[in-house]
This record gives C-alpha cells, structure tokens and sequence, in this order.
C-alpha cells in the first residue's frame, strides 16, 4: 500500500516537472528585452513549486533529491547573488575598486556614508536571484524523479522543441513577423519561441540528444520481447527510421537558424546520440558507418547544389563568411572592464552599465553593449574573483556527479549520457555567446544537472549485469 501510493505520489510530480519544462521551452526564450515573459515564467515556477509541495506527496513527503551534491550545487549557485545583496558599512564597500561613480552620486543627496550592497546595481542583482528559480526549481524536481519521472520530463522537452522547429519553418517559409513572439529577435532565420538564432539552436541540438534518450529504452524494449514485433506492434527498424527522421529534421532546423556555432556543436550532439544508441547498434557496425556517412557526405553535397539558390541556404552560407566579428572589440572592452572592478566585480545584471562606461570611442554605434558574447567573461566582470572561485566549485560538483553517475548508471545510462550532453553544448556555446540568459536554456541545463543526480528509489551502488541496451545490444548483434 505504501508503495502503490508512493508511485502514485512520484506520477503527479513527474508530470508537474513535465508541464514546467514545457512551458519554461515555450515562455523562457526572450532573454532581458521581453521582461514580461520572464517574469511569467517565474510565476508559473512559483506555481508549480506550490503544487509540488502541495499535492498529495508519498509517506516520506513531496518527492525531493536524494543527491547531496546537488543541494551543494544549488547553494553555490544561490550564493553569489545573496552576498552581493548584503549590505556593507560605508567604509567597506567604498574600498571596492570601481565605485567611485555611486559614491559621487550618493554625495550629491548625502547619502555617501550609509550602509550599501556589494554590488552597484541592487535592482539589477535581485532581478538575477529572482531569474535563477526557474532552473533551480527545473534542476532540484528532475533531480527527484524517478527513472520514469524523468522519461516524462523528457518526453514534455522533446514535444515542446519540435512545435519550435515546426513554428520555426512556419517563420522562414512565410516571411512574416507575425508569427516570431519577440519583438527583439534575429529575422529571416529560424528561431522557433526564441528570440536569439544561438539558443534556437542549442534548442534544437538538445532535441537531438533527447530524442535518442526517448528512443533506446523503445528500441531495446521491442529487441527484447519474444514476438517479432514486440508487444506495442513496432519492430525496432520502425523505431529506428522514426528516429533518424526526428534527427535529421532537427538537425536541418539548426542549419536554418544561421548560427554558426550551432551547426558546428552539431558534431557534439551526433557523438551522444551515438553514444547513447551505440549498445543497440549491430554487429559489424563499423562498416554500416562507413556506408552512412558516405551517404550523408553525398547526401550534403546534392543537397547543396539542388539549394543552392535558396536565399534560406545564401543566408546561413554567407554568414561563414564574415571576416570580422564585434565580438572580438566586446571582449577587448569587457576586459578592460573587468580589470577595472577586480576583484569585487560590478555586481549580477550589471554588465550594461558597467560596458557604457567602459566602451571605447572608436568601436561605439547605435547599438548598446547588451551582453558580452561570453558567458564566462561577462560572469567575471559581474562577480570578480568570487565567481571565479564559485564556478569552479560548481564545475568540481557537476563534474563529481557526471563520473558517478556514469559509473552508477545502469539501466538510466541514457539519461545520463543525455544530461551530460545537455551541459556540454550549453557550456561549450558559453565561450562565443550567452546561451544561460535565456531562461528557456537555463532551465534545460538545470534538467541536465537534475540527470546526472541519483534518481529516486536506486541505490548508492552499480547496478548488476548489462544494462538494458547492452543486453539488448547483445541480443541483436546474436
């Protein structure tokens, strides 16, 4: 009875995580110029973690992680922000370098002796905590799933990723403004909810990888079972050609969002899904992926001869052709910022503020310095040497939990390989763009933490035995 209604209890929260994950992928894609669906997202995050606490929960109470190092890691992420927030007594904070400007403010109204944060834009600071709830909330529920649980959570990303490839041709095919959702946004590509062409195709990347997460227990379910055709009627040739359709239409929806960063992580999701998928693969393996990729190569190349008129392909094309790019004069200019604030930094949401003072005469247009093209970079001019010390901290914690859990995975090895490729593409796009500023890919790369915690009802030991795709593997390739 006590398992029945924990099981029961473990459904409902999976399907709440699930219907979050949904709407942070379709409601989390302006970044800062579209506040009001952000803050939306929010909302809905407050509410789901009400109902998550709030609904009828199992014996020991709502579903919560059974992995300490992810209660580590949420605590690192929550502490820049927290102590920036803390107010400091006047002969303190004054001592931080680059204050000077609040300083002489506050002198104007006499306030320049009265207590103030850390950080010089309190407003701005608090609105990055408020930000980081949606992927903690993200991150700490899918953490707590079960095995099942988090099939779900994936199963809600994967939909909600291809109605943004879908509407995505819909935008490219019909030329209208009418159906992109911001009003900031990259026109003439595919950028499906997002407004940013670099976080449609991380998007869409992610797809990938959790479309082979999806697919290798259905496969190895229909290997396994005695009838030919299994028990739901699919023989895993079906699954496999369902599959690589899904993939391959993903993958062409990347190319079409013109990032260029995007097609080349291409390569990184094409290595999880294979490495996801590869215990299923048949004997004599090696060949058939010789055959395939000869066939992709030509594949490619009469497809670009047959589109090369396409202004969709012109477009994507010519963008590999740009000999310069701004983002190097950002970063020259971040920098000098950075070195002008180290080590307190400028404080969480500061970038702006700090980059207009910092921009040099030469390089300035009509454009504003909105983020620095490096997630890296910009997080170090906004927390110094603490976020320095913080991030590598939390990269020690992800790092901890992506070797157990590979080693612990067992039946859930897909899952891990899937939150492991999750974090990568949005760790590696971090270097030339600013994939977590979008809240929809930041609540993504909390799923991917929350996969690599111990799912609920395993234990702290490998599992016995082949895991299901190896077995089904074995089985195949016999």
């Amino acid at each position: 009875m006590m398992r029945a209604a924990t099981a029961t209890a473990m459904r409902a929260h999976g399907w709440i995580a699930a219907g979050f994950i949904g709407a942070a992928l379709v409601l989390g894609g302006g970044g800062s110029p579209a506040p009001h669906s952000e803050l939306l997202l929010q909302l809905v995050a407050c509410l789901a973690l009400l109902a998550w606490l709030w609904l009828p929960a199992g014996p020991v109470g709502a579903p919560r992680p059974m992995e300490p190092l992810i209660w580590w890691l949420g605590a690192l992420v929550l502490t820049l922000p927290l102590l920036q927030l803390i107010p400091l007594p006047s002969a303190l904070w004054q001592a931080l370098p680059g204050q000077e400007g609040r300083l002489a403010a506050l002198q104007l109204v006499g306030a320049a002796d009265s207590w103030q944060p850390w950080t010089q834009s309190p407003p701005r600071t608090l609105a990055a905590l408020l930000s980081l709830l949606p992927p903690l909330f993200a991150g700490f529920a899918t953490a707590a799933l079960d095995h099942a649980g988090r099939q779900r959570v994936l199963l809600a990303a994967a939909v909600a990723i291809g109605a943004s490839a879908l509407l995505g041709v819909a935008q490219v095919s019909l030329g209208s403004d009418a159906l992109r959702p911001y009003a900031e946004t990259h026109r003439d590509f595919l950028v499906g909810f997002q407004a940013n062409r670099n976080a449609q195709a991380d998007v869409l990347l992610i797809g990938v990888i959790i479309v082979a997460a999806l697919g290798a227990p259905l496969i190895a379910g229909a290997i396994r079972r005695p009838s030919r055709h299994g028990a739901s009627g699919v023989t895993p040739r079906v699954w496999w050609l369902l599959g690589g359709g899904l993939v391959a239409a993903l993958l062409l929806a990347t190319v079409m969002t013109g990032s260029r960063m995007g097609i080349a992580l291409a390569a990184v999701a094409g290595l999880f899904m294979l490495l996801i998928v590869r215990p299923l693969l048949p004997a004599g393996t090696a060949r058939l992926a010789g055959w395939l990729t000869g066939g992709l190569a030509v594949l490619a190349i009469g497809g670009y001869l047959l589109l090369q008129g396409n202004s969709m392909v012109q477009r994507t094309a010519e963008r590999f052709e740009v000999t310069g790019d701004a983002r190097t004069e950002l970063w020259q200019d971040t920098l000098f910022a950075v070195r002008e604030s180290w080590p307190a930094g400028v404080g969480l949401g500061g970038y702006q503020p700090a980059m207009l003072a910092a921009e040099r005469l030469e390089v300035l247009d009509g454009s504003r310095p909105n983020r620095a093209h490096n997630d890296y970079l910009e997080f170090v001019l906004e927390g110094g040497l603490p976020a320095v010390l913080i991030g590598l901290a939390a990269l020690g914690v992800l790092a901890a939990l992506a070797w157990r859990a590979l080693r612990l995975s067992g039946d859930g090895r897909a899952q891990v390989l899937c939150g492991c490729g999750i974090l990568l593409i949005v760790a590696l796009h971090s270097f030339v763009d600013y994939p977590l500023r979008s809240m929809a890919l930041a609540c993504m790369f909390g799923v991917g933490a929350g996969l690599l915690a111990r799912p609920a009802g395993s234990v702290n030991a490998p599992v016995p035995g082949a895991t299901v795709t190896a077995r089904a593997g074995a089985k195949l390739a016999a």
